[in-house]
């Protein structure tokens, strides 16, 4: 038999056209635009996440910068010159040891200040000035996070750096760097922009309703959405369902209350200096980052003689205050 006869066909191993799958049809047709979904905004979030290295991700980074920082202000002593990567981590850990134990006993030193002003009120003297009220609250609260404080201490003095970046409610506010503290106070403000920014219809819709009837109570005007929106730009946490952010706000903005009555009593906030204006803005829903000193006093003015006007519900008061903020009507 002729062997040719047999032979196999020979096959082409060139690349051949390959059938297009249903992906690649979907990336090659032209993109319509459309609303992202909540898991499509995850899944973007989580991409982007993803791109960011590892050590700023756990933040190394920022933490190395902090102990830089503070050994550039004195707070801190930089590692002796030359020294070994053992002997540097020594040091630092050494230097933030002594700082920790320095920011307690300094919570101890302020509670010993709190008892003689408490003693000075019982003994009939001066009325509380809105400092002392501050320090107080202040000093109760460092109290209060010392034991847990202590135990991260004892247990994983390293992490600290990190507690403070994504847990800086577990530290006394006397064991903050001052980077820090600027840090912390940078995200808060940033958070209160986005959300004074990106919910101004729900602002408006808020006063629009306080305007038009004024028989509407908090529990009305504020819905999920504005509850929400109301802690965002309030720095407060925006966890829980409705009713515990609602419950949230009305005791935020009656503490914020109290604390307008001490601003009118000690001439009308004029004694404070800048940053206690900025900080008493920003504590009432007030971004104060495009705001010069004098524009941020006007603001504060504003705001106070907004509250100030007697047989008005003082919550419902700030809570038409922070939407006419919002809104632009501060001058209203």
């Amino acid at each position: 038999m002729d062997s040719s006869a047999i032979r196999k066909p020979k096959v082409d191993l060139r690349p051949a056209p390959v059938k297009p799958t249903k992906k690649e049809l979907a990336s090659s047709a032209p993109a319509v635009p459309k609303a992202a979904t909540s898991s499509e905004a995850s899944e973007s979030l989580k991409a982007t996440n993803e791109k960011v290295p590892l050590s700023s991700t756990l933040g190394i980074d920022d933490a190395k910068k902090d102990m830089v920082d503070a050994a550039q202000h004195g707070i801190l002593t930089p590692p002796p010159e030359g020294a070994s990567w053992p002997k540097r981590l020594l040091h630092q850990a050494k230097e933030l040891f002594k700082f920790y134990w320095n920011g307690v006993k300094l919570v101890n030193s302020n509670r010993l200040r709190v008892k003689a002003i408490q003693a000075r009120i019982k003994g009939g003297g001066a009325p509380l000035s809105r400092w002392e009220t501050r320090f107080i609250a202040t000093n109760r609260q460092d109290i209060l996070k010392l034991i847990p404080f202590l135990l991260i201490v004892a247990i994983a003095e390293e992490v600290i750096p990190l507690v403070v970046l994504y847990a800086p409610f577990l530290l006394p506010s006397t064991c903050l760097l001052p980077s820090q503290r600027e840090r912390i106070s940078n995200k808060r403000r940033e958070k209160q922009k986005t959300f004074l920014e990106t919910m101004k219809p729900m602002f408006q819709g808020v006063h629009n309703q306080a305007l038009a009837n004024s028989a509407l109570s908090v529990d009305v005007l504020l819905d999920s959405t504005a509850t929400l929106s109301y802690s965002g730009v309030l720095s407060l946490s925006t966890w829980g369902p409705p009713p515990s952010r609602l419950r949230r706000v009305k005791k935020y903005l009656d503490s914020i209350a109290a604390d307008d009555t001490l601003l009118i009593r000690e001439n009308w906030g004029e004694m404070l200096i800048p940053i206690e204006v900025q900080e008493a803005l920003e504590e009432r829903g007030i971004v104060t980052q495009d705001l010069s000193a004098e524009a941020m006093r006007a603001r504060l003015r504003w705001w106070l003689a907004g509250v100030s006007q007697a047989g008005i519900d003082p919550v419902r008061r700030r809570v038409e205050l922070v939407a006419a903020n919002a809104i632009g009507k501060y001058n209203a």
